[in-house]
C-alpha cells in the first residue's frame, strides 16, 4: 500500500460500496454517446439480421434459371418412333417457367428470355444392323448448334453414352431439341443416361 501511495499520491483504495459504485458508473458510461445519452445496441444487431436475410434474398434471385430434363426409362427406335429424330420422351426434373417451355409432343424446349445459355445434353445409345457409329445435334430452331458423334470398338458393349455441351447466345422463343442424325439405332431413354438441359447464364453481351 505504501508503494501504491508513493506512485499515486492523489488516490486512496476504495471501499467495497465505492467500489461497487464506480464500476456501475464505469458500465452506465460504456453505454453513452457522445452527447451523453443511451446508445441501444439491440436495433443494431437487428438490422444487421435483417440486411443479411436482404443479401441472402438478392442472391436467389441472381440465381441462374435451369431446366433439367430427362429420360422416362423407355426404349426408343429412331426410325419407327421419332418423328424427324428429335427425342420427346423427356420428364421434367427441374425448370424455371419464367424462362423456358417444354414442348412435350415436339420435343422442343423453348426460351421465353433472351440470354447467354449454357446447354448440355447425353444419349445413351444401342448399335443395332450393323451400325458401327451413331450420332445426334443439339438443334437450335432446328439448326445444328452442336453434335456428338461415338464409334463402337470391336468386342465392346454395343450400349455407348455421348455427352455434348456449348454456350450459345439466344433469343426468346428460340427453340432447342435433341435430333438424332442416323435412324437405324436405339436410345436407352434411362433418367441415369439420357438427359438435356440449360442454364441461362445472364444476359447477352452488348454488341
Amino acid at each position: 500500500m505504501a508503494l501504491l501511495n508513493f506512485f499515486f499520491p492523489d488516490e486512496r483504495p476504495y471501499s467495497e460500496e465505492e467500489s461497487r459504485r464506480v464500476r456501475r458508473n464505469k458500465r452506465s458510461k460504456s453505454n453513452e454517446g457522445a452527447d451523453g445519452k443511451s446508445i441501444q445496441l439491440c436495433p443494431l444487431i437487428v438490422l444487421s439480421y435483417f440486411a443479411g436475410a436482404a443479401d441472402k434474398a438478392g442472391t436467389r434471385e441472381n440465381q441462374p434459371a435451369v431446366v433439367h430434363l430427362q429420360g422416362q426409362g423407355s426404349a426408343i427406335q429412331v426410325k419407327n418412333d421419332l418423328s424427324g429424330g428429335v427425342l420427346n420422351d423427356w420428364s421434367r426434373i427441374t425448370m424455371n417457367p419464367k424462362v423456358f417451355k417444354l414442348h412435350p409432343r415436339s420435343g422442343e424446349l423453348e426460351v421465353l428470355v433472351d440470354g447467354t445459355y449454357f446447354i448440355y445434353s447425353q444419349v445413351e445409345v444401342y448399335y443395332i444392323n450393323f451400325t458401327d457409329f451413331a450420332s445426334y445435334e443439339v438443334v437450335v430452331d432446328e439448326k445444328p448448334f452442336l453434335q456428338c458423334t461415338r464409334s463402337i470398338e470391336t468386342g465392346k458393349t454395343n450400349y455407348n453414352t455421348c455427352y455434348t455441351a456449348g454456350v450459345c447466345l439466344l433469343k426468346a422463343r428460340q427453340k432447342i431439341a435433341v435430333k438424332m442424325v442416323h435412324a437405324d439405332i436405339s436410345i436407352n431413354m434411362s433418367k441415369h443416361t439420357t438427359f438435356f438441359g440449360a442454364i441461362r447464364l445472364g444476359e447477352a453481351p452488348a454488341s
